[in-house]
């Protein structure tokens, strides 16, 4: 009886283990319980919004004010204006295809000049021949808020200057023997005579603006009224290929002749029975846009003088097309704009402008441009 016992607790022993250790007893399939698998699944990624990139801004891009032309920073600059002579006496102009603007006008009695606008008169190294100013100078100055640069000029004229509060100065080296902003041509001096041989000096003029006290500077989003395209040429123009323009005051009369060169793309401008070509480089004096204003002008003294506040109508050009246009300008300090004859906003082509200023009796005349003559070859008998 005792040896079963023993055997018994034996066995028992064997079947719980020693310590803490604890083991699990195999099992078969026979053994297993009989619950459904379990069914594993790969974890599920929360739901995310999609990515959106930041939408880029485009690079800004910056015009010149005055010819539409691409500039690598917004213009900040002023606008300098230098008085040219125009009667015959004086051709050929210098630096005048360095202008974006060049606008002509009867000015006093029978002389008509020109007024030339630059937005970077730094590198021009001559311009004229510079005259005196003009009451129609300083108005258009003050408008563009522009640096005047000129010879001198009647006490009428400077004082009217002074009045508006333009920043304008005498660059003849004669005078004022300090400006730096000028120089007599010798060579025009002996062909041309003393009056038509003072040339102003870009980069001179700007050191003797900014000497005086006069600031270089205007803010970067001022609006100077003008808008450009890459091809102004109006899509519903006439045919406009030779556009004769007389500048009409009283009994007084002048002819200014535009001819379109399809191998500039630009009008080529004729006065005087010839072409206008550069003093010194002997380029065509040449203008991609050509513009007529019509404006009313009456005598103050012995000076012209437009009355530019009421507006006007007029004509435009570019790549050989012409429409009709009107303009407008809204105070003394704010520029001209140009307008369809519809009232929108006129586009420009990019490049320099010619400017007519005239009264309404000025006849404007255009035409195809004439065919070249054929060329007749001679044959010999054999």
């Amino acid at each position: 009886m005792k040896r079963i016992i023993a055997l018994t607790l034996a066995l028992a022993l064997l079947l719980c283990g020693c310590g803490n250790q604890t083991q699990t007893p195999e099992t078969t399939a026979a053994d297993a319980p009989s619950e459904a698998p379990a069914v594993t699944t790969a974890p599920t990624e929360p739901a995310t919004e999609p990515v959106t990139e930041p939408a880029t801004e485009p690079a800004p891009v910056y015009f010149n004010p005055l010819n539409g032309e691409i500039l690598d920073e917004p213009f900040t600059g002023r606008i300098f204006a230098n008085t040219i002579s125009n009667i015959p006496g004086a051709i050929p102009h210098v630096g005048v295809n360095d202008a974006d603007i060049l606008m002509e006008m009867y000015v006093n009695g029978s002389i008509v000049r020109c007024l030339a606008l630059f937005t970077d008169i730094s590198g021009v190294e001559a311009i004229g021949s510079t005259r005196s100013t003009r009451l129609m100078f300083n108005d258009i100055a003050q408008h563009y808020d522009a640096i005047l640069s000129h010879a001198g000029g009647s006490d009428q004229a400077l004082g009217d200057a002074r009045d508006r509060g333009i920043d304008n100065f005498n660059i003849d080296a004669w005078v004022v023997a300090s400006t730096g902003a000028s120089f007599r041509d010798e060579e025009r001096d002996k062909s041309l005579g003393w009056e038509h041989c003072l040339m102003g000096i870009g980069s001179g003029i700007m050191a003797y603006a900014e000497s005086q006290g006069m600031s270089l500077t205007q803010p970067a989003d001022k609006d100077y009224c003008l808008t450009f395209t890459e091809d102004g040429t109006p899509a519903d123009g006439e045919t406009a290929e030779k556009i004769t323009i007389t500048l009409t005051y009283n009994q007084a009369k002048k002819e200014t002749i535009m001819e379109y060169d399809p191998s500039l793309d630009k009008y080529v401008y004729n006065q005087y029975g010839a072409a206008m070509a550069d003093g010194t480089t002997g380029e065509p004096e040449a203008f991609q846009n050509v513009i007529v204003m019509y404006t009313s002008i009456h005598m103050n003294g012995i000076y012209h003088e437009a009355d530019f506040l009421a507006g006007g109508t007029g004509y435009f050009a570019c790549g050989g097309k012409l429409v009709p246009i009107t303009w407008t300008c809204d105070g003394d300090d704010v520029p001209f704009r140009f307008l369809t004859e519809d009232g929108e906003q006129l586009n420009l082509g990019m490049g320099n402008t010619y400017i007519a200023i005239c009264t309404a009796e000025s006849p404007v005349v255009w035409e195809a441009a004439e065919p070249a003559a054929e060329t007749v070859a001679e044959t010999t008998a054999e």
